[in-house]
């Protein structure tokens, strides 16, 4: 099968970004792939604006509400309904603002990385300036080094509440935390012992966030006794765990291959994977480089990877506004869309997979 300059952009663009906009179509067969992808990069170069959409009276009630000498005044159940409600309207608007920013922004790698990112730490918190910071690590370090990136997700509010480390206390232990950090970010299951997860969690303790999602270390509540971790023993802290998931090189195979089964193909291929982790190990968890690699290589190009992936209902909706302008007249129609999508409904599932492949 012979595959044209235009199928390759194509391809790129769907897996560095969000699809071709409309704008782009004429253009496709024009450009070596390596200039499209120098252009997504140069376009994703500049540090995102931190997206707020709360309000000030939700900022105000909020306030009120952690401030121990106004709350006497208040009636905490009916402004707890109050701001629950005003925080589930918030978390909505900012689905939908970050929906628009993948549609128009040119810089589509960024915000793909991002997304990326987002399932890759997947955190569910009602809070929505938890929220908010979260996703400001994504898109501000999504194509930074794996060593900040990581570093920034356990210490945010989001993680740490939504994993129930403000519970993480010496002499009460939780290990919820410390198990997914080392299980779903870092190392992958079946490469550390329940007596690491014990120990990291004991590292962990005193790790917590305030109401507006600062990070906070709890000395009096830290744990300072040693501890022996994937076979390293010392009096360690929550940074010292992070160090020694990250001189793992199983932690460089774990993230490459997770990276490679969402841009590249769902069906690993070890050999390409060994290598590229090996080149993100050594480059010191390099993200933007790994990257190029991926994008700029011969093999990405190859036939069975194209119109390989399935598209999740996010990148679907996202691709089709770029490729389709169009105004809704209620926003809120992409919200309740990417419910009815998000679905194991095999009859769904068929009908994005033969769209998806038809669209690149």
């Amino acid at each position: 099968m012979e595959i044209s300059n235009q199928l390759r952009n194509q391809h790129l663009l769907w897996r560095a970004g969000f699809g071709p906009a409309v704008e782009q179509l004429d253009d496709l067969p024009k450009y070596s792939p390596e200039k499209y992808y120098n252009a997504l990069a140069k376009a994703s170069e500049k540090e995102p604006q931190y997206i707020n959409v709360a309000d000030d009276t939700l900022i105000d009630l909020y306030e009120q509400l952690q401030d121990a000498g106004k709350r006497k005044n208040l009636d905490d159940d009916t402004k707890r309904r109050e701001i629950n409600r005003m925080q589930q309207a918030a978390v909505r608007s900012l689905n939908l603002y970050w929906l628009k920013e993948m549609v128009t922004t040119s810089a589509q790698l960024r915000e793909k990385m991002a997304f990326f990112w987002h399932g890759h730490f997947a955190s569910r918190n009602n809070n929505i300036f938890y929220n908010q910071l979260l996703l400001h690590v994504f898109r501000k370090h999504g194509l930074s080094d794996f060593d900040t990136l990581l570093r920034e997700v356990s210490r945010s509010a989001s993680m740490l509440y939504f994993l129930n480390n403000q519970q993480n206390r010496k002499g009460r232990p939780n290990e919820n935390f410390a198990r997914e950090v080392m299980e779903l970010f870092t190392l992958g299951r079946g490469n550390y012992t329940e007596k690491d997860i014990k120990e990291a969690a004991r590292a962990f303790t005193g790790w917590t966030a305030t109401g507006k999602g600062e990070f906070v270390f709890r000395e009096n509540y830290h744990d300072d006794g040693e501890k022996t971790l994937l076979g390293k023993t010392g009096n360690f802290n929550g940074d010292d765990v992070l160090n020694i998931i990250l001189e793992n090189k199983q932690t460089a195979k774990f993230i490459t291959g997770k990276i490679y089964t969402f841009f590249v193909n769902e069906k690993p291929d070890e050999a390409i994977i060994t290598q590229l982790a090996d080149q993100f190990y050594s480059s010191k968890y390099n993200i933007s480089a790994l990257m190029e690699t991926i994008f700029t290589s011969k093999w990405f190009y190859d036939a069975k990877n194209i119109g390989a992936r399935i598209k999740s209902p996010v990148e679907l909706i996202v691709g089709i506004q770029r490729m389709i302008p169009m105004k809704l007249d209620n926003d809120y129609a992409l919200f309740n869309l990417q419910k009815y999508w998000d679905s194991n409904c095999s009859t769904r599932r068929m009908w994005l997979a033969g769209l998806a492949a038809g669209l690149g």
